[in-house]
């Protein structure tokens, strides 16, 4: 079985390719493959902002804390924002995924309720938000994991190298082109193990290179919207 570990995505550099057939990774088409998330740290639901004011309309640079491996694992992870009271007003995240690609993920705020994101963010750059006087709002990594290729299905899940049961997969969002509220174009895995920062998880996974009509997708799926 071949494996997929952990490899160096220089910041900067996009190297999403169209209608990719081919990888290292997946030499002969659509295979089943393990991939490796790391040691990850637990969901935090105030690990990028914390009690940020949207009191006027505005925005936020965000950096240090998504390039920080043991959070946003190998390939990106997805975000949860939640408002401290009764709010409805927008937040927009940009960034990019683990290939570098330019991305934006748009939440609408529900209340006090976490608004779950469905986009794995590698790095954050830029969040935006409408006004809700005397609110804050909390931005943080949720427990979806961003998938290297678009996967449709997990046979089995591995926690420190001991057989799990595999975990919920959301499939590939095929939406062609992508917008701001759709779904990851490679999907997005969420392990029966709880990351706790220290066990190595893994799973086995179904790999996809379909290339629609349009002759867009590939392996690494329909290229994300940066706005």
């Amino acid at each position: 079985m071949l494996k997929s570990t952990p490899n160096y995505y220089p910041p900067g550099i996009n190297v999403y390719v169209p209608k990719m057939k081919y990888d290292c990774d997946v030499i002969h088409g659509p295979a089943v493959l393990r991939l490796n998330f790391g040691p990850v740290v637990v969901a935090n639901a105030t690990g990028i902002l914390s009690a940020q004011s949207i009191n006027t309309a505005g925005s936020q640079n965000v950096f240090a804390v998504t390039y920080l491996e043991s959070a946003m694992g190998p390939w990106g992870r997805n975000l949860t924002v939640i408002a401290s009271g009764a709010a409805t007003s927008n937040v927009t995240v940009k960034g990019t995924d683990y290939l570098g690609q330019p991305m934006a993920e748009s939440f609408t705020l529900n209340g006090a309720a976490s608004v779950v994101g469905l986009k794995a963010f590698k790095r954050i750059s830029l969040v935006t938000f409408g006004a809700t006087a005397a609110t804050t709002i909390n931005l943080g990594w949720g427990t979806k994991f961003g998938l290297p290729f678009k996967t449709i299905a997990i046979e089995r899940e591995l926690a420190a190298n001991v057989l799990a049961a595999a975990g919920t997969l959301a499939a590939p969002v095929f939406t062609d082109p992508q917008t701001s509220t759709t779904g990851d174009p490679r999907g997005t895995y969420i392990p029966t193990t709880t990351p706790n920062g220290t066990t190595v998880i893994e799973a086995d996974a179904v790999i996809n290179d379909f290339i629609n009509s349009s002759g867009n997708g590939g392996l690494h799926g329909i290229r994300q919207a940066a706005a």
